[in-house]
């Protein structure tokens, strides 16, 4: 479908919500008071391209909703000159008791908030940075793979009444071993469960390969003198290290220590009603596996850095371990982006 509204004078500018989907992108165009454009069109930069060019001598500005579609389509309309935003979904203004929602409305609704300058935006990495940090993900994403599988591993096991000790953390070569030496006493079985064992096996092995080349690329000079500072702190290893560097890049971007603490989810809610203001909990939006990887070196923190354990336990009394934890990790967030732009190691601070 198909609706043009209004002419565009002379001089307007324009602003431009993309509903995007895998076959169809729904695109409105309005001035700050009207829209003037709105339409169904085939899902590809040469369509979008073609209306955006019906509106030669206008200043252009382009919106769409972070996700699926990554930053393809961020990069070809800046690099033909149309300012363009991706904005994050959750933080996308919603109208109070409005449950109807369709591709026209949230591309009309995008295109308003934008002209009216409501709209936040995400950090668009570079080509490269995205590549880079490809590689973390993946490691990531292959752990969570064999997770699974030996999640599977085991639920087999005790479902034929196999009981095995399993070892604390990860598995040992012998316990491997000691899985691969089960005989079911049936060759359909057998060779089946061999199925789950060579793939939790294959993962393994590839996890090892991506980790050594997640090991390369912390020695590259784009990251070798950050990573030397981020290792210098109690309980962060090369693979923690550059899990920072990758998801953050250069934290210079932050220009207050408080919305780095924003970016990753470890800026405590706020409820304020009249004269009463209470604290609530962290607010969670962000990056779940940094703020998991600081809590997990804050504990290490803590049993090597006197003031940081001090600090702990004086939250601790308060208001209870977890959110003592969390306070030194956002403590060590804030230390790190210190660190990084003063290209200083950390300075540990021991017991009298």
């Amino acid at each position: 479908m198909r609706r043009r509204k209004h002419q565009v004078t002379s001089g307007d500018d324009l602003f431009v919500g993309i509903d995007l989907h895998k076959h169809r992108w729904h695109v409105t165009i309005r001035t700050f008071d009207v829209e003037v454009f709105s339409a169904s069109i085939p899902g590809t930069w040469e369509s979008l391209h073609r209306v955006l060019a019906r509106y030669p001598g206008h200043s252009l500005q382009a919106v769409y909703e972070a996700g699926y579609f990554g930053f393809r389509l961020h990069d070809r309309s800046v690099d033909h000159g149309i300012p363009c935003i991706v904005t994050p979904p959750s933080l996308v203004p919603q109208e109070y008791g409005n449950r109807v929602k369709t591709d026209r409305r949230d591309s009309s609704k995008l295109a308003h908030l934008l002209a009216k300058g409501l709209l936040k935006r995400v950090w668009v990495p570079s080509e490269e940075e995205l590549y880079h940090r490809q590689v973390i993900r993946r490691r990531r994403q292959l752990i969570r793979d064999r997770v699974r599988t030996q999640s599977r591993i085991k639920a087999e096991l005790r479902f034929y009444g196999v009981h095995l000790e399993e070892p604390r953390g990860g598995w040992t070569k012998i316990y491997c071993e000691t899985l691969r030496s089960i005989k079911f006493g049936n060759r359909w079985m057998q060779e089946s469960f061999s199925r789950l064992l060579e793939l939790y096996e294959f993962l393994s092995a590839q996890i090892d390969k991506q980790t050594q080349l997640l090991r390369e690329l912390s020695e590259t000079p784009m990251y070798r003198e950050r990573v030397e500072i981020l290792q210098s702190i109690p309980g962060i290893g090369m693979i923690s290290a550059m899990e920072l560097l990758l998801e953050l890049q250069d934290v210079s971007r932050f220009r207050r220590a408080e919305q780095l603490a924003a970016y990753v989810g470890l800026t405590p809610s706020q409820y304020s009603s009249a004269e009463k203001v209470r604290m609530g909990r962290i607010t969670g939006i962000g990056k779940n596996t940094l703020r998991s990887l600081l809590v997990e070196a804050s504990w290490t923190l803590i049993r090597k850095d006197h003031t940081m354990r001090e600090k702990y336990d004086r939250i601790k009394i308060h208001s209870g371990g977890k959110r003592a934890i969390v306070a030194i990790a956002r403590t060590l967030l804030l230390r790190m982006r210190r660190m990084l732009l003063d290209k200083q190691a950390y300075a540990l601070q021991l017991a009298a």
